[in-house]
């Protein structure tokens, strides 16, 4: 049965991090995310609280998550629950493009971070994140 499969739907849909416009470095970023590939697989100390594992817990605390993506901290991953709400289709209400205006780049910087940080480096600042996307969206 379905309840035994809670991560099953019963409908099928277009999962839009397939076909919305983005880089490959951000597709591959949010895929990874999804997948649970970030924060990495391995434990490893963060690299700005080396005495902590930078595993999904302290990596949402660690950049902010719920700050800066305007999120109630109830919200236990900001992230994936932004994600879960991607567009399937183009919105047409101005209000439902201008949210993504908002987050879209916010998402992109933190997956950016993370990425780096994973690999023990410091990040730098992307250029233009989720540019493609915004793109789309106003014309």
């Amino acid at each position: 049965t379905l309840s035994s499969f809670p991560f099953c739907k019963p409908t099928l849909s277009t999962v839009p991090i397939l076909w919305l416009p983005m880089t490959q470095t951000e597709r591959s970023r949010v895929l990874r995310w999804r997948l649970g590939w970030l924060p990495g697989g391995k434990p490893k100390p963060c690299p700005y609280h080396p005495a902590t594992h930078f595993n999904l817990t302290h990596a949402i605390g660690c950049l902010h998550m719920h700050n800066r993506l305007y999120l109630p901290v109830t919200v236990k991953d900001p992230l994936s629950f932004l994600l879960n709400h991607l567009p399937v289709n183009k919105p047409r209400l101005p209000q439902s493009i201008f949210i993504w205006f908002i987050h879209w780049p916010i998402i992109c910087t933190i997956l950016h971070e993370l990425d780096y940080l994973i690999h023990d480096k410091f990040p730098s600042l992307p250029f233009q994140p989720g540019r493609k996307l915004l793109d789309c969206l106003s014309c």
